[in-house]
């Protein structure tokens, strides 16, 4: 199990604050380790603390009025999970662990004291949702009814190559595992659909899906292929 001061050095948002802000959320902090689709909350739950994944990765969805999941945002090591906490309101979203994950959690009163003490703190968490705010205006772009599946497709391997992409000569692994269902729910499309496309930009070379996981081949051609599409 990792240790507290291994996942402070781990998230970002505490990288340049002060060492006495650091030690005093320290104090009321834990860690708790998720399985593989365990859930770390529920919509409309209520609850008094601030979730970071420290290692891991964890999917953020929405369900519609049929049921379907759409997934908004996957999070990696560093990321907060429920940032609008802060507020004391209910959460607005459901939160699934993707693979096996360590979380911290703070309670969300010693954070807010934090942030009051420590403007670096407050400024972390203002570009933070600053910067999830414009992942959303990218989202409504990319998910509009006359934006074609496989343009969708092709923009959200890009963003997952810049958010979870491992390097390894000319081939990026998308460090995530994904299967066509959880694909299908990340764009909003059917999955029939999104297993059609999966074959043409293998088919083309553009990628290679492996046990769950994809294989960027070319990138550039995958880049341009979403530009001409």
């Amino acid at each position: 199990m990792i240790t507290l001061d291994e996942a402070f050095s781990k998230i970002k948002i505490f990288q340049n604050i002060n060492l006495q802000t650091i030690e005093y959320i320290k104090k009321f902090s834990n860690l708790k380790a998720y399985k593989e689709k365990e859930h770390i909350f529920m919509d409309k739950d209520k609850i008094d603390s601030i979730y970071i994944i420290v290692s891991g990765k964890a999917a953020l969805y929405k369900l519609n009025n049929f049921g379907d999941k759409k997934i908004i945002f996957i999070f990696g090591e560093g990321q907060i999970l429920n940032e609008h906490s802060i507020q004391d309101i209910k959460v607005s979203i459901n939160c699934e662990v993707l693979e096996y994950s360590n979380v911290m959690l703070i309670p969300s009163n010693v954070f807010i004291k934090a942030m009051e003490k420590d403007f670096a703190l407050s400024k972390a968490i203002l570009d933070l949702m600053s910067l999830n705010i414009r992942r959303l205006y990218r989202q409504l772009q990319n998910t509009t009814n006359n934006l074609e599946c496989e343009k969708k497709l092709a923009s959200k391997l890009l963003k997952l190559v810049k958010d979870n992409g491992i390097y390894c000569e000319n081939i990026v692994k998308i460090n995530v595992p994904l299967s066509i269902t959880y694909i299908s729910e990340l764009i909003g499309s059917r999955r029939e659909t999104v297993s059609r496309q999966i074959k043409k930009l293998s088919e083309l070379g553009f990628i290679e899906f492996k046990d769950n996981f994809i294989f960027i081949k070319d990138i550039e051609k995958l880049r341009n292929y979403f530009y001409d599409i």
